[in-house]
């Protein structure tokens, strides 16, 4: 079944249309933010073949893919990295109703107050016709959406080497390193949250002191 589906997806022709469509989706979300302060980077990927083919076998997908091939909303997936937390809404905001339709939105995070793990900000777009390649409608097996997350550069810290090791790795963590990955995204959390009582305060003393000509 595996196999099945990564040859499905890699197809002749079908990846170098993923990859256009994610090329000019970048350059799309570059020109809508590009008078925002605070954007860290933007960057735009093409899902492996491989990731593609686990995803739509996994069995915890609730409800389960009944077509994975144009099902799958991440096979061309997009992040925007922001300086503080108060910045991901003005993101938001901007792509969702000035530049893309969104099909949904969702805020990942733990779902108890006193817990802390992965956070991120994910939207699931319609991919707009400006940006598909030629050919792209004469294809019936191609995604009619992407993905976005939008979060800060303290939440991705926390998020790429957690996905790489915990979230692809064993499911039986020991409870001692299950609570140290609760502290690093606690660690996380807290860095934010006083990285922009920071800006706070410095937008404030900076605003001052021009009012007062300095």
């Amino acid at each position: 079944m595996v196999d099945d589906y990564i040859a499905a997806y890699s197809r002749d022709g079908r990846i170098p249309l993923l990859k256009a469509i994610s090329s000019s989706l970048e350059t799309e979300v570059h020109e809508a933010l590009s008078d925002l302060p605070h954007i860290d980077r933007i960057s735009f990927r093409v899902k492996e073949a491989i990731s593609f083919a686990k995803k739509a076998v996994d069995t915890s997908t609730t409800p389960p893919y009944t077509n994975p091939i144009t099902e799958i909303e991440d096979q061309v997936a997009g992040r925007v990295i922001v300086f503080f937390r108060e910045d991901i809404n003005i993101v938001k905001n901007r792509l969702v109703s000035g530049t893309f339709t969104t099909v949904e939105q969702t805020h990942k995070r733990p779902t108890r107050d006193e817990e802390f793990g992965y956070e991120s900000h994910h939207v699931i777009c319609n991919i707009p016709p400006q940006v598909k390649p030629k050919n792209w409608d004469l294809q019936d097996d191609l995604p009619p959406t992407f993905e976005l997350q939008i979060r800060t550069i303290f939440m991705h810290a926390y998020a790429e080497p957690q996905h790489d090791l915990v979230y692809k790795g064993p499911d039986d963590l020991p409870k001692k390193i299950r609570k140290e990955l609760a502290w690093i995204a606690a660690s996380a959390w807290g860095a934010d949250e006083a990285y922009l009582r920071f800006y706070h305060w410095y937008c404030s003393i900076y605003s001052r002191d021009k009012l007062k000509g300095r």
